[in-house]
């Protein structure tokens, strides 16, 4: 039996009130309705409520952004529904119907550049005259009004439509001929459906199996190794007691499966931020106390045994760094390496595509370090690199570095760019680029 899908409705009453009337063809969701007469009550409604549904409809652009902005949620938490050209064209004739006119000249707001234009040509109505101020930002309600404003002074527009309601009000007050857009009832059902599909989609991958791999290296000199049942065995103890701490937080289970090997099984949706920072706690403190290194890798996976390979795989792409690290590969094997103050980067070992697997099978490197560099040129916005830049990225020699280099240019998958001067002796290091790539 599929659970119910709870989604929080958020706007102003008469939009809330708008989009309740389209829930009712869904009766298998749960709507729960949250009003405010001022936008900053969306602040104290998100922090109260925010986990209390599975995913956010907002009744537009300016709430669902302004959330974004105060980091009250995230893009995938929740979405608001897009006002397409009928939405525009509906309000149009109504302002027209009203006027007993047609108007030729309209200032429009929040709906894209792109969307308009294709509206246009598609009907051909490019006689229209239009002036557009796409939305951008919560921070803009008074540039949109002093543009609209400013627009009817000087004759260019008849009439205005925004779907801002203080931008509505504002105008209304300065006498400016101004009709209010709203998302069509499609456009509503729509984003129900999609906001449903990913609440489930979410949900399902929140019960995906993870698998926590703990791998500790006990370094003992000639002389440690005759306290080995001792030292060794209280130092074991104390990394369980910290273990069995992260297993019961994620609500997991703890198995030892050899010497300096623990893996904690739980779900994808018991891990959290707190989780990993536990974990790097963890692996600080081994290497502060004891002076042990120890390697993280967290694999997901539908079934366990998946989980479990994708740990595995997780270890073999481990390397040895002075700062710890979180080594996550997800259910298609892309790897995420997440270090405690530093930024995530993120890569695939699996490529597919034609294109992509005509170059790079016979090269002597594997697609998973191309796409790690690719992934660390993006992360560095590095449109030029050298073979010292590689090394520095993969961790290697920069001997290695030219190697893969020559690899790459090999197949056509870079190409050299320049030379820069080392400031050394010897030949400069080539730099390189890469060339567009189809996958």
């Amino acid at each position: 039996m599929t659970v119910k899908a709870h989604i929080g409705v958020i706007g102003p009453p008469d939009s809330v009130d708008r989009i309740m009337y389209v829930t009712n063809e869904f009766s298998h969701i749960e709507f729960v309705p949250y009003t405010y007469h001022a936008l900053e009550d969306v602040t104290d409604i998100l922090t109260e409520h925010r986990y209390d549904v599975d995913q956010w409809f907002f009744s537009g652009v300016l709430n669902y952004t302004f959330a974004l902005e105060q980091n009250l949620i995230t893009p995938e938490e929740g979405s608001y529904p897009p006002l397409h050209g009928s939405s525009f064209f509906g309000v149009l004739l109504e302002a027209q119907l009203n006027s007993q006119t047609v108007f030729t000249k309209v200032g429009i707001d929040t709906i894209s550049n792109e969307e308009i234009e294709k509206v246009l040509s598609y009907y051909d109505l490019q006689a229209l005259q239009h002036y557009n101020h796409p939305f951008a930002g919560s921070h803009q309600i008074n540039e949109l009004i002093d543009f609209h404003r400013s627009l009817y002074e000087q004759g260019k527009v008849e009439v205005v439509i925004t779907s801002i309601k203080a931008v509505y009000y504002r105008l209304q007050e300065l006498n400016v001929p101004v009709y209010r857009v709203t998302p069509s009832y499609l456009s509503i059902r729509m984003m129900i459906q999609y906001l449903e599909e990913r609440a489930q989609s979410n949900r399902f991958r929140n019960s995906q199996v993870a698998i926590i791999g703990c791998r500790v290296r006990f370094d003992l000199d000639q002389h440690e190794e005759m306290h080995y049942s001792f030292k060794m065995k209280h130092q074991e103890l104390d990394l369980k007691r910290f273990l069995l701490q992260v297993a019961e937080k994620t609500n997991g289970s703890l198995m030892q499966l050899g010497d300096g090997l623990y893996f904690i099984f739980t779900t994808r949706g018991e891990m959290s931020q707190e989780s990993e920072n536990d974990l790097f706690r963890l692996t600080e403190e081994i290497e502060l106390q004891a002076n042990h290194h120890t390697n993280i890798s967290i694999g997901f996976g539908e079934t366990v045994s998946q989980a479990e390979q994708n740990v595995r795989h997780g270890f073999r792409h481990v390397k040895d760094e002075e700062k710890p690290k979180l080594l996550i590969v997800d259910e298609d094997q892309t790897i995420t390496l997440k270090h405690k103050q530093a930024d995530t980067i993120s890569y695939h070992t699996i490529e597919t595509g034609s294109a992509w697997k005509d170059r790079i099978k016979h090269a002597a490197v594997s697609p998973g370090v191309v796409s790690k560099i690719m992934s660390y040129a993006a992360q560095y916005h590095r449109d030029q690199f050298s073979s010292q830049d590689v090394s520095r990225w993969l961790h290697s020699t920069e001997r290695n570095g030219r190697r893969i280099l020559t690899e790459m240019e090999k197949v056509g998958v870079i190409e050299q760019c320049g030379e820069a001067q080392s400031g050394e002796r010897g030949r400069p290091r080539k730099v390189y680029s890469f060339t567009k790539l189809e996958r």
